[in-house]
């Protein structure tokens, strides 16, 4: 299922107001991004650099999950799973709800679908780009 197909995906994007789309924001004149705005992204995408936190990240996608079922679905060890939460979950990429002894885990931000959905899109273009040089023969 394609992310923007999953009804996750826009009870969250609905639910952030003055949201922005991509054609809206091209037509914005910005400056670039400051020192402090480059170290906070590059902090972002260290965090999502890990793979084990990207099969969690896309086992949360189908929904809110605990941490056994997460440990089910990802084959990660439950050590894993629960570290790497903590640091989803201090970056503020998924919420977490506590529910008697278990808590459960979801996508915080509509945003995450959409920065999933762009480098897809993106490592798919590469493939095909690929793909057609090494077919031609360039």
């Amino acid at each position: 299922m394609s992310i923007v197909n999953n009804p996750l995906y826009w009870r969250l994007k609905n639910r952030r107001s003055g949201m922005m789309k991509s054609h809206d924001m091209a037509k914005q004149s910005k400056p670039g991004m400051s020192d402090a705005q480059i170290t906070e992204a590059a902090r972002h995408f260290t965090i999502l650099s890990e793979p084990a936190r990207l099969k969690i990240l896309r086992s949360l996608m189908a929904g809110p999950q605990t941490v056994t079922e997460l440990v089910a679905a990802t084959g990660l060890k439950q050590g894993n799973v629960s570290k790497h939460l903590g640091v989803l979950y201090g970056a503020r990429f998924v919420n977490r709800e506590k529910e008697g002894n278990f808590a459960r885990y979801s996508i915080a931000d509509a945003d995450l679908f959409t920065l999933c959905e762009l480098m897809c899109n993106r490592i798919d273009r590469n493939v095909k780009s690929l793909a057609a040089s090494l077919k031609s023969g360039r």
